[in-house]
């Protein structure tokens, strides 16, 4: 009974602590950007901003489904929807809010399944959705630089960055899915057995903990090679929600009162977030997108300067949807195992 006790007061802290640190963070975010701005850019887009937050919400809605499929294709288990769109949310909100993407959500999202199933079924689920979330990366930056040599003239130059952008993306795709194929668990535990200091930690794991990484790594497995409808259904829901919030930026762009069509949008965002994501290390992307969104005009031909009003409205619906993330920790839905034999 104490140590039921003990383990309660631990997860308690832990969830207040995420929580209030959430809010910090997001407190000085808004400091960052400034009060008098984030009301000057909401008044510039006016209703227009329900649509942008609108979209992002599809998006989120297809980012869940995607997990939830990977989740519930193991028939023991039937976590519900409302569950984990919930978790979802929550985890995009602290990736946004920590310097490395993975840093904050995913082992978050691990804690909070592992509630509801199995420990190596909730790290294998939060490791397969993630693997899936940047593998869709690669297809979507794959996808824009075909729009751009399809529609943009480009120098010499530009054209050799493009194909080495193609080569390393076609390259990771493939290390992905051997990883899928081959498991990934045990493979990367071996290759850090090998550091100094920390190899001989991992070298002395103990058996049971062995026998944890080798399910999961079965897991992980289990979906490309016998769950393959599961597989590419979700890799396509995870493209069609980078499609979905590439609407984001046509309608930005719209309420500051130009028109684009949507596969300018499509660039820009397919640009801004390769750029963004060369240099990772920022909470929110802070200085790197704005970067990515001017050289995403520029290409286009578009005013640069406007890349700065937009950068500020995403900005502002990333708020928005961390504030969500944020209190969404607090909730706690009924009903979460819909089934389970």
């Amino acid at each position: 009974m104490n140590k039921l006790v003990s383990k309660l007061k631990r997860i308690f802290a832990w969830r207040n602590i995420a929580f209030l640190a959430g809010l910090s963070i997001l407190g000085y975010m808004i400091g960052k950007i400034g009060v008098d701005n984030i009301f000057e850019n909401l008044r510039q887009t006016g209703l227009w901003f329900f649509a942008i937050i609108g979209v992002w919400g599809i998006g989120y809605i297809l980012n869940a489904t995607a997990w939830y499929k990977i989740i519930n294709d193991d028939p023991a288990y039937r976590v519900s929807f409302a569950e984990v769109l919930r978790l979802t949310i929550s985890g995009y909100a602290l990736n946004y809010i920590t310097p490395l993407g993975l840093a904050g959500g995913e082992p978050y999202r691990i804690f909070e399944l592992k509630k509801h199933v199995s420990t190596e079924k909730a790290t294998s689920s939060v490791i397969l959705y993630a693997m899936m979330h940047v593998c869709s990366h690669f297809f979507f930056w794959l996808t824009t630089i075909v729009l751009i040599a399809w529609c943009i003239p480009v120098s010499i130059s530009v054209s050799i960055v493009m194909s080495i952008i193609v080569v390393v993306c076609l390259v990771l795709i493939f290390l992905f899915f051997r990883g899928y194929k081959k498991g990934l668990v045990v493979t990367i535990t071996r290759i850090f057995g090998k550091v100094p200091f920390l190899g001989k930690k991992i070298r002395n794991l103990k058996p049971a903990t062995i026998e944890r990484l080798d399910i999961i790594d079965t897991q992980i497995k289990g979906l490309k090679g016998k769950r393959v409808k599961t597989f590419y259904f979700a890799l396509t829901l995870e493209f069609m929600a980078r499609l979905v919030n590439a609407i984001e930026i046509l309608l930005i762009i719209y309420a500051l009162g130009v028109a684009i069509d949507y596969i300018d949008a499509l660039i820009i965002v397919g640009l801004s977030s390769l750029f963004a994501n060369i240099l990772f290390f920022s909470p929110m992307q802070l200085g790197t997108r704005e970067g990515g969104l001017m050289l995403a005009f520029r290409t286009l031909g578009l005013v640069p300067g406007m890349s700065i009003s937009v950068s500020m409205i995403t900005r502002i619906r990333e708020l928005f949807w961390i504030g969500i993330g944020i209190l969404l920790m607090r909730i706690k839905f009924k009903n979460v195992i819909t089934q389970r034999k």
